[in-house]
């Protein structure tokens, strides 16, 4: 091709891409280190072993326990069993209250000071005075304070108490002190109560055996004082029932006028209209044979109205006609209800008008026979209400004594009743057979999880301080660099060839080669869209391959059927010439740039169809003629004579000649080694190359391990499947 470059000012720039975080596969991060998580997992197993041995010799810890029972207790001190069994909620809200009484201070002070706990090897090892040889027992309580434990055994009616220590014989002895006591405590607190309920109801009988003997004075002066010869009772005498009879009678008949006055006034109401009917007094109206025989033709008219209507429309004669007559038959029943009610409603007032009048008449006479006899039975009405009233009195603190004296004999029951109590000790503590602390399930398994879990934690950590372009996600990231593709690791490729330079002609069915086809493809595709015809082939750092990529790219475009020039311009490290088999001392572009040689002369043309421009005698490779305006001319005499030039230069990083290059080039790639360069070095290496002349078509990514796996692994596996079944068709 001849086709001129684009002049740097006519290009149009990338707009630098925002800032983006490299993202993390977590299982090519897994599998990348399996072989160091499974380590990590037997690790773990012997660090947790190891830890379970350390700690069961040095620091063992022996745990017991002293359960209780919360109990519903008993409701009467005579009952032959408990309560009904306890709720879930009342059972933790007693438990808690208990064990809150229970780790008082002074039921703990008290369980340390006795000798059994004293002599233990926990008093004695850290809580002995070493100058009076005394316990210090308010240390030792807030040392209990903090590691006795009291929890609520949900589902069940227990609460316990719990303590570890590292000798197993004085775990039992402080903790069933520390029961006794607090059930010492409780016995206290409960002969308390008992004492001061008792003293209470002592004194209560004591009251009423006197307020007895009070009465008992009163009744024997009141027989004296109105002359009684006899203690029957007054009220069964022959005058005492008639008088009962009457007013039993008279207070009959008050009843019974009192309720036909205010049945007439509700009917007078409901006659009236300020009162609405009942729903007796409209079932009564509904009882009439009249209106019995309308409902039922109003039912009928109405199982004719439904039948119509499932038969014709709503505007048709016939319905409208049966509409009419269900109405009509409607608003006769109404007011031949209301008919009923008026006529039902004044007959049951007359009828209770003519009750009225009778019992008032009854009433007035029995009035006038108990005044009659009222005046004989006033004083024996009297006295006997009076005496009714000391008998009462008399009964009542009867009554009061034995409730009294039952009290006193259920006090001293249910005090004498060990099921009395709401909380009971289960049994005293038992001694450790085993520590509790280290346990092999759990230490070894905790070491295990430990390990692999720290292990994890320090690669996902590396993983995201990494600061190296290891895989396409890395490079993807950096601003202003677009991904052209990746040349794959000779490692990764099952044809296994033993070097990488010109790997098309070596072995053309690898996959490494396979990958550089692609990458040629790109690249002529990004140069095509501008017409450029001389690419510039840069690296970072030393070591990133760029003149075996630069080579191979030239052989793939070579095969692609176009003419090729590859020049090498690294004067500082030649090594293009020898790659294709021709000294790197030769005449090249050193030459070239010197005027001591020509085209014809430099441009060699190789047994692999691509021709060569070494880099050029010793005496004339010298770096500072690369920003020499000669470049230019030898870059575009080479133009006229290939379809596209190769420029081979020294690592940007090393060198500038890279950007001194890539001014008089139409395009620029970056090659990018995995796993050796930063991504900031990248960024600002793309930056340089997107300010200069040359189109900056993006990076490449050489040698990426892919043995890890990801579509990139599985990407080669099918090319090299797909190139060996290629290979076998033609065999």
């Amino acid at each position: 091709m001849s086709t001129a470059p684009i002049p740097p000012g006519q290009r149009s720039r990338p707009m630098a891409a925002p800032q983006r975080r490299p993202t993390i596969d977590p299982v090519r991060v897994v599998r990348q280190h399996i072989v160091g998580l499974l380590a990590s997992l037997i690790i773990g197993g012997f660090v947790g072993a190891a830890a379970f041995l350390l700690f069961g010799r040095l620091y063992p810890l022996f745990s017991s326990e002293v359960l209780f029972e919360v109990r519903p207790g008993l409701a009467e001190s005579t009952d032959i069993g408990t309560a009904e069994a306890l709720k879930d909620e009342e059972v933790e809200r007693v438990a808690r209250t208990q064990t809150a009484l229970l780790m008082q201070r002074d039921v703990l002070s008290t369980a340390l000071e006795s000798p059994a706990v004293v002599a233990t090897n926990w008093m004695q090892t850290w809580f002995i005075d070493p100058t009076t040889g005394q316990p210090q027992v308010a240390q030792a309580v807030d040392e209990l304070e903090d590691t006795l434990r009291t929890p609520v055994l949900r589902g069940t009616n227990l609460f316990a108490i719990r303590w570890s220590w590292h000798v197993a014989t004085d775990v039992p002895v402080v903790l069933d002190a520390v029961a006794a006591s607090y059930i010492r405590k409780l016995k206290r607190l409960d002969d308390q109560q008992f004492a001061s309920n008792e003293t209470v109801f002592r004194e209560q009988e004591r009251l009423v055996l006197l307020a007895l003997q009070d009465i008992g004075e009163q009744i024997n002066s009141f027989i004296v004082e109105k002359g009684i010869t006899t203690l029957d009772d007054p009220r069964f005498s022959q005058a005492a029932l008639e008088v009962e009879a009457l007013a039993t009678s008279l207070a009959e008949s008050q009843r019974l006028l009192t309720s036909a006055k205010t049945q007439y006034q509700q009917t007078a109401m409901k006659v009236e209209g300020t009162m609405e009917p009942t729903e007796e007094d409209e079932v009564e109206a509904h009882m009439d044979p009249t209106l019995v025989q309308q409902f039922n033709r109003l039912e009928i008219l109405r199982a004719e109205e439904r039948s119509l209507r499932e038969k014709f429309n709503e505007d048709t004669p016939q319905v409208r006609q049966i509409e009419r007559q269900v109405r009509g038959l409607t608003e006769q029943i109404r007011l031949k209800e209301e008919e009923l009610l008026q006529r039902n409603l004044t007959a049951r007032m007359r009828t209770l008008s003519s009750e009225r009048e009778r019992l008032e008449k009854v009433i007035s006479s029995l009035e006038n026979e108990l005044e009659a006899k009222d005046g004989l039975l006033r004083d024996l009405a009297a006295d006997t209400s009076q005496y009714q009233y000391f008998k009462t009195q008399r009964e009542n603190l009867e009554l009061q004594r034995d409730e009294s004296a039952q009290l006193l004999r259920a006090l001293r029951l249910m005090k004498l009743r060990s099921d009395a109590s709401r909380v009971r000790q289960v049994g005293p503590a038992e001694l450790p057979r085993e520590p509790s602390f280290p346990r092999a399930e759990i230490v070894i398994p905790g070491g295990v999880l430990v390990c692999f879990a720290g292990y994890l934690g320090w690669i996902f950590l590396r993983e995201l301080t990494e600061k190296r372009v290891r895989s396409i996600a890395d490079l993807a990231v950096i601003p202003g660099v677009t991904v052209l593709g990746a040349v794959a690791d000779i490692d990764d490729d099952p044809a296994e060839p033993e070097d990488a330079e010109l790997i098309l002609a070596e072995h053309p069915s690898g996959v490494t080669a396979e990958s550089v086809r692609q990458l040629a493809t790109v690249v002529l595709r990004g140069m095509s869209h501008q017409g450029h015809s001389t690419l510039m082939v840069a690296g970072g750092m030393p070591g990133a391959g760029t003149t075996t990529l630069c080579g191979n790219l030239a052989l793939a475009i070579v095969a692609k059927g176009h003419s090729v020039c590859m020049v090498d311009a690294n004067f500082r490290r030649p090594y293009a010439g020898e790659m294709f088999g021709l000294s790197n001392d030769a005449t090249g572009l050193g030459d070239l740039l010197a005027g001591s040689s020509t085209i014809d002369e430099a441009a060699i043309k190789t047994a692999s169809k691509v021709a060569v421009v070494p880099a050029g005698t010793v005496s004339c490779r010298l770096p500072e003629r690369l920003d020499d305006e000669r470049l230019a001319g030898v870059l575009a005499e080479l133009r006229t004579r290939f379809d596209y030039v190769l420029i081979d230069v020294a690592p940007a990083v090393a060198a500038s000649d890279a950007t001194q290059v890539a001014m008089r080039s139409d395009a620029a790639i970056l090659v990018v080694r995995a796993n050796q360069e930063e991504r900031g070095l990248i960024a600002r290496l793309a930056r340089e190359l997107n300010e200069a002349s040359a189109e900056f078509l993006g990076a490449v990514l050489n040698r990426p391990r892919q043995a890890i796996g990801g579509y990139f692994r599985r990407n080669y596996e099918v090319m090299a499947s797909y190139g060996q079944e290629e290979e076998d068709d033609q065999d």
